[in-house]
């Protein structure tokens, strides 16, 4: 631009000279060049205050964009602050919802394994697996001696341990039921069998069996368990056979 107008100011200097020495033709195609000199300032002129205006608009359009972009920036940061939380509660809420479904678990298998004992353990004494039997009701009775199972595992119990002619382990079984389940309906088996069993041990238990023998008749005269305990009674109260003694022979 300044250019243009050091050029302008040469011509302006040496006009009057040029008027000496010039045509006529010559002035008029310098003034041609001259307004189209001035012509070409004037857009270039023009189209530099367009191009700042386009550039102004652009870095405001810029500075929009960057203010639009830092929000969105800012959006996605609490997005994702958000998207954490949300997570960490849904971490959560799994983790309680697993919690629970294990504990619902452990709670089902808690009420079904005292009856798979129990059940698996009389299966076994059903079908003559005495041994099998015995180890099942004893596992019952050492986790759950309060179940609703407990009588009858140690009635079966010494069932077992009688069968196998384990007659101390089988008493004690029994005593077990006559101890800590007194009005139970197995009591008038359990006193039978108790009996039955101490007079198998090495040390003579006759009054005592029979003691039980008749406080079964007493207690429960009607019951089959009474029937039998008449019978044993009446063996254990015979008298004693004594051996004949062989006769003297006359000397002869």
């Amino acid at each position: 631009m300044r250019k243009f107008f050091k050029i302008a100011a040469v011509f302006a200097a040496f006009s009057p000279l040029w008027g000496c020495v010039a045509t006529q033709q010559d002035m008029l195609q310098m003034q041609s060049q001259m307004d189209d000199l001035n012509t070409n300032i004037n857009n270039m002129q023009k189209n530099q205050a367009d191009l700042a205006v386009k550039i102004d608009s652009l870095s405001t359009s810029l500075n929009a964009f960057s203010e639009t972009l830092k929000d969105i920036t800012s959006q996605m940061a609490r997005l994702s602050g958000r998207l954490d939380e949300l997570d960490a509660m849904m971490n959560k809420r799994v983790n309680a919802i697993g919690a629970s479904i294990k504990k619902q678990q452990e709670d089902v298998e808690s009420a079904l394994l005292p009856a798979k004992l129990y059940n698996d353990a009389y299966n076994a004494f059903l079908n003559n697996n005495f041994d099998g039997a015995g180890t099942g009701f004893k596992a019952y009775l050492s986790k759950f001696p309060g179940g609703d199972q407990a009588e009858n595992a140690y009635y079966y119990l010494g069932e077992s341990l009688y069968l196998k002619e384990k007659w101390q382990d089988a008493a004690l079984s029994y005593a077990m039921i006559l101890d800590k389940f007194p009005r139970s309906s197995r009591v008038p088996a359990a006193r039978l069998k108790y009996a039955l069993s101490i007079l198998k041990f090495p040390e003579d238990k006759k009054a005592e069996a029979l003691k039980y023998l008749e406080s079964i008749t007493r207690d429960y005269p009607k019951s089959q368990e009474a029937s039998t305990a008449k019978v044993y009674i009446s063996k254990l109260k015979q008298p004693a056979k004594t051996e004949a003694k062989p006769k003297a022979h006359k000397a002869e």
